[in-house]
């Protein structure tokens, strides 16, 4: 039947999301399945439920439902089946074969669901949560580009084109005035420098000639701070080392006014590939980017000695990007998987830390969640190496007052980006630094 394909079809596209092997626009449109739109729409639903149905598949008999001969152990075309039962269109189109694995335990996942709603974590919850994130408005941030002109030629461009300069926004009360912003409106940042804010609802901006030419770059505000906070020097080497899609590498390259050496690595090789389109087409000229895995580089090799600072931007949970299609995980991201990005955060910031010459690093994430945050942090800093030779900083952008957690004592010196309260994704930032007196 047509549904049952399509259904497999969703099941292989969940498969690969979470297996880190493709994103979900880049396995639907690999796909050989006609319908991308209902592909697209029945994967990303799938995934933005899956916290509640790897809850209910917890219960002892619920579990026995993957070991169905019809399943064939596909805990991912579970996934698309519970969710067509629970939120979706219902199993009135696939085979009885399919449609059986669920029937016949259809009480029990309704009571599982209704006992996971009770305590908040249920397909209301979420649901729920989907629609207060829908009414957060966060403006389109837009990076001038120094590499192709400077900001005050930006500004006299855009003022010849109409749009309305409101000078700089008030730190105080940010969201309140950015909130009010008419669609023909700019305000520059009050926090990172060469940032513009633009309206949130702008037609096709990505097509306006200055973004689509890089004169302009669009770039989360929260994005933005790891290359400001980090502030490399021009002449300066400075190694990313979890690079693409190459944002920050091209942000530090501007602040460096392209003088020095951005080494700029990635594992993906088709990401690399990416990267190097991006850096080209936005002038960036300092950047070495290549392929590689970070943790099996010898950052003590004699071509990184020159290198004083670093970007740690490595794989997390994405929990904190706001309307992103890509790798849907939501805030309930599971305990293991959480711990797992943790260890992996944690040693590829430690092994940034052993360049023989950094003088700063700044380690980020697009994440919500402590774990891979403030608990990184209080990890990495318990190494003997790390504690020896580095200080998390202190004030760092004192007016920017959403701090990390404070039930961790690193909490007031990390910066955290929230929807709510910054404009901005969700965002995780510290800065280490070398203690003084040491080469």
């Amino acid at each position: 039947m047509a549904t049952d394909a399509l259904y497999h079809e969703v099941a292989e596209i969940i498969r690969c999301v979470l297996a880190k092997e493709k994103s979900v626009r880049n396995a639907v449109y690999g796909s050989e399945y006609k319908n991308k739109k209902a592909l697209l729409r029945l994967s990303c639903e799938s995934l933005k439920f899956r916290p509640v149905f790897d809850e209910i598949l917890q219960d002892k008999e619920l579990k026995k439902m993957k070991n169905d001969p019809n399943i064939g152990g596909s805990v991912d075309l579970l996934y698309v089946l519970m969710y067509e039962t629970l939120v979706g269109s219902g199993l009135n189109r696939c085979s009885q074969e399919l449609k059986s694995v669920i029937s016949r335990r259809i009480q029990r996942i309704k009571e599982v669901e209704k006992e996971l709603e009770s305590d908040g974590r249920g397909i209301k919850s979420i649901k729920e949560a989907e629609e207060a994130q829908k009414r957060i408005q966060i403006p389109r941030y837009a990076r001038i580009n120094t590499l192709k002109w400077t900001a005050e030629e930006a500004m006299k461009t855009l003022e010849e084109e109409e749009w309305k300069l409101q000078g700089a926004a008030s730190a105080e009360n940010f969201a309140e005035v950015v909130g009010k912003m008419k669609d023909d409106e700019i305000y520059i940042d009050p926090h990172v420098e060469n940032l513009l804010i633009f309206a949130p609802n702008i037609q096709n901006f990505h097509e306006y000639w200055m973004v689509e030419q890089r004169y302009l770059i669009l770039q989360d505000k929260a994005s933005c701070l790891p290359a400001f906070l980090l502030n490399p020097r021009p002449g300066s080497q400075v190694f990313d080392s979890c690079a693409a899609p190459g944002m920050k590498t091209s942000h530090a390259a501007a602040i460096m006014e392209n003088q020095g050496k951005v080494w700029a690595m990635d594992r993906a090789a088709d990401r690399v590939a990416t990267m190097k389109q991006l850096l080209d087409g936005s002038d960036v000229k300092i950047a070495s980017a290549f392929c590689g895995d970070f943790l099996k580089t010898d950052v003590t090799d004699k071509k990184f000695s020159k290198v004083k600072f670093a970007i740690v931007d490595p794989p997390c949970s994405g929990s904190g990007i706001v309307k992103r299609m890509d790798e849907i995980t939501g805030g309930n991201a599971e305990k293991e998987r959480l711990e797992k990005l943790k260890n992996l955060q944690a040693m590829i910031l430690k092994h940034a830390l052993k360049l023989p010459g950094l003088k700063r690093a700044v380690y980020s994430t697009c994440s919500i969640h402590e774990e891979e945050n403030e608990q990184v942090i209080d990890k990495v800093l318990l190494d003997t190496y790390v504690r020896q030779n580095y200080i998390l900083k202190k004030d760092v952008l004192p007016e920017w007052t959403h701090r990390g957690l404070s039930t961790y004592e690193v909490g007031e010196h990390c910066l955290r980006a929230d929807p709510k309260v910054t404009l901005t994704n969700g965002f995780f930032v510290a800065v280490f630094e070398r203690v003084k007196n040491k080469d």
